[in-house]
């Protein structure tokens, strides 16, 4: 035993002096590796992953993902054309670094790109360019005479006749348009005929006028009127093709030059049978071929037609048509016409009681605006549809028009420099909704630089309610005094004029 242990302790002896020679070269050796190099051992160790994952944004409760390409970010659904702010809902980096971005942040759209920062534990940093996008649409260009040939700058005329005085037919309703449909210079009238709760079809019907017609009040009857009869105007007879249907409640006409070939043409809207089960009916286009008319019924399109209006809303060049009920007819140019209903958004279903409308540069920026308006009294606001590039018109890009108290029903819509400002007002027909469509009011809106729009009835007209609804009102200056006037026109009833004073006011 002493012997081994004296091997042990003499080996043990030789082991710690080796030992001791080992130790202190080794702590050289890591003194010597860590002199010089500690701070590139600890980059070694962080990351230098500075990547943008995802990010996913949110507008009025839908979410819009984007796509990521490099540096480049996109949102992959282009938002709404009237959004202007959009808010970050969720995004992932890379492990352990940061970004300049946080969720909840709002962001404004902009044509100029965005920049986001994503940060690696290393501190070296990679930009990703955001760029937003809206649904820019038909992406127009401001057309300052974009009311040129639209229906409600042609309805206006110099002349306007009682029906009946032409017909001797007392059992027809009557809808008028004036034009000079056979340019000769003069006003004619073309009347589509109806008969109240009746299925039957009745016709359609051309009166040439001679320029007699004309007088400094805008008579109804005009030139020599014998027994109830108006020499000023003769019948164009078979001014349309043997056979033709016709329609059974004509409710307005649209003039335009539909197929672009300077000859003025009709489109006529009618509502069909006026009772349960309401089915509709088929509007007719009457193409001028010089000497009366080609005539087409659109069956693909029927309904309960109470208005429309048409103008280049789309500013191709060409005449469209909507039909209140969110249905555009889109013109190739040649009066042939596609049915759509992409340019009004679904806040304005054909199920809304929107009856009456009319296409309108209120506020004179280059884009047509459409006013819709019908019963108010049963969820249908009045409202300016403001024009805009994208040729569709949104609740959420408009302004409502003040309503009346007991007169919810609007008939039809009128607008002109009535106080010599140099902006647009409006004049609303409105009949009474509490005895339904009896009586009538005249609403007078004044239009504060094209955004607000003020009642000013109460200040502005003199007796603006009366017993009996008219059929149609109508801007212009009746008796040449350089003042626009009112004319509320009708079938079987006498019409009523006020004049205006030039300053917004009417007698």
């Amino acid at each position: 035993m002493k012997k081994n242990l004296l091997w042990t302790t003499s080996n043990f002896d030789s082991y710690h002096s080796l030992g001791q020679f080992l130790s202190i070269f080794i702590l050289f050796i890591f003194l010597f590796s860590c002199s010089d190099d500690d701070t590139q051992y600890d980059e070694i160790d962080q990351s230098g992953d500075k990547n943008l994952i995802s990010l996913v944004f949110e507008y009025d409760s839908t979410d819009y993902p984007t796509s990521i390409d490099n540096t480049s970010v996109t949102n992959s659904t282009d938002f709404p054309f009237f959004a202007e702010e959009v808010l970050i809902k969720s995004f992932e980096i890379s492990e352990n670094a940061s970004t300049n971005i946080s969720i909840g942040q709002i962001l404004n759209i902009s044509n100029d790109p965005l920049s986001i920062t994503v940060t690696a534990e290393d501190g070296i940093s990679k930009n990703y360019s955001l760029s937003l996008s809206k649904d820019e649409g038909l992406n127009l260009s401001p057309n300052m005479n974009i009311e040129m040939g639209s229906s409600y700058s042609l309805q206006g005329s110099d002349v306007y006749v009682e029906p009946n005085q032409l017909t001797q037919d007392f059992d027809k309703f009557y809808e008028a348009g004036y034009a000079d449909f056979n340019n000769d210079g003069h006003t004619d009238v073309l009347l589509a005929s109806g008969v109240a709760l009746s299925f039957d079809y009745s016709p359609i019907l051309l009166y040439l006028g001679d320029g007699t017609g004309v007088n400094p009040d805008y008579c109804e009857c005009g030139g020599e009127c014998v027994q109830f009869s108006c020499n000023s105007f003769t019948q164009k007879m078979n001014a349309l093709p043997s056979g033709y249907e016709g329609l059974q409640s004509p409710r307005k006409i649209l003039l335009g030059d539909y197929n672009s070939d300077n000859l003025t043409d009709v489109f006529i809207l009618g509502h069909g049978y006026d009772a349960p089960p309401f089915p509709g009916e088929s509007p007719a286009l009457l193409i001028n071929n010089g000497d009366g008319f080609n005539y087409e019924k659109f069956n693909n399109v029927s309904g309960f037609y109470h208005g429309g209006s048409s103008a280049d809303f789309d500013n191709d060049g060409d005449i469209d048509i909507y039909l209140v009920g969110s249905i555009f007819l889109i013109n190739d140019g040649a009066g042939n016409f596609t049915k759509t209903s992409e340019f009004i958004d679904n806040e304005f279903p054909p199920s809304a009681a929107y009856y009456t409308s009319e296409f309108i540069d209120i506020n004179s920026d280059g884009y047509i605006d459409l006013l819709v308006a019908g019963h108010e009294h049963e969820g249908a606001p009045s409202y300016i549809l403001w024009g805009n590039s994208s040729g569709k018109y949104y609740k959420d890009l408009s302004s409502t028009i003040p309503p009346v108290s007991g007169y919810n029903i609007v008939i039809d819509i009128d607008t002109n420099d009535i106080d010599g400002d140099g902006d647009k007002d409006l004049i609303m027909y409105r009949v009474n909704s509490d005895i339904f469509y009896l009586d009538h009011y005249i609403q007078v809106v004044e239009n504060d630089e094209n955004i607000n729009f003020n009642d000013v009835t109460e200040s502005a007209i003199v007796n603006s309610a009366g017993i009996d609804a008219y059929d149609w009102i109508h801007l212009q200056d009746l008796n040449n005094d350089g003042n626009i006037d009112i004319y509320l026109d009708s079938n079987h009833k006498p019409n009523i004029k006020w004049h205006g004073d030039g300053n917004g006011g009417f007698n």
